[in-house]
């Protein structure tokens, strides 16, 4: 297996892991075990668990889980924020390790130093992933530049051509 391949498998793993799951109990008994919020809709939230994808309506969830999720008076210049869950406050060791070893291989290559951050990467990297799997990473990295106020670019490493964005107000976009 190549190198790349290997430390693309790596940070696969990394960031799916990365968010740690919640136990989440709504108002009839129902609990999901060490479920991940997939997204925020506009009348419940979207949970991922180890075995299944499942919408739970907010009227099903006890009171003070509706006002933790509940995104309807948040606006910013460019609207409402919707589905947006929170960047993790602390960058996780893995991640750091996953980072610096694509960066290790000239696979990838990570400013943090200006407000939007930027990240280069080889195209066959990013080629590899699926749409959630860019996002993921995308975020992630963000998170581990500005963990207070998560934003970047990424671009391909040889053509310097914009290949995704993350930001606040913005959100994930891949061009």
């Amino acid at each position: 297996m190549n190198h790349w391949a290997t430390a693309l498998a790596i940070l696969i793993t990394v960031t799916a892991s990365l968010a740690p799951g919640e136990d989440f109990k709504t108002i009839n008994g129902k609990e999901y075990k060490d479920a991940i919020v997939s997204r925020v809709e506009p009348d419940g939230i979207v949970l991922r668990t180890h075995s299944a994808v499942v919408k739970v309506y907010f009227s099903e969830f006890p009171e003070g889980l509706r006002k933790r999720f509940d995104r309807s008076g948040v606006k910013t210049a460019g609207g409402a924020i919707r589905n947006q869950t929170p960047a993790k406050k602390i960058t996780p060791p893995k991640l750091a390790a996953a980072i610096e070893k694509l960066q290790r291989q000239g696979l990838l290559r990570v400013d943090c130093s200006a407000p939007e951050a930027k990240a280069w990467i080889a195209a066959k990297v990013w080629k590899g992933w699926d749409a959630a799997e860019k996002e993921d990473v995308t975020k992630n990295l963000a998170a581990y530049c500005h963990p207070e106020n998560p934003s970047i670019e990424i671009l391909d490493k040889q053509s310097v051509r914009k290949l995704a964005g993350y930001g606040p107000v913005q959100r994930f976009q891949v061009y």
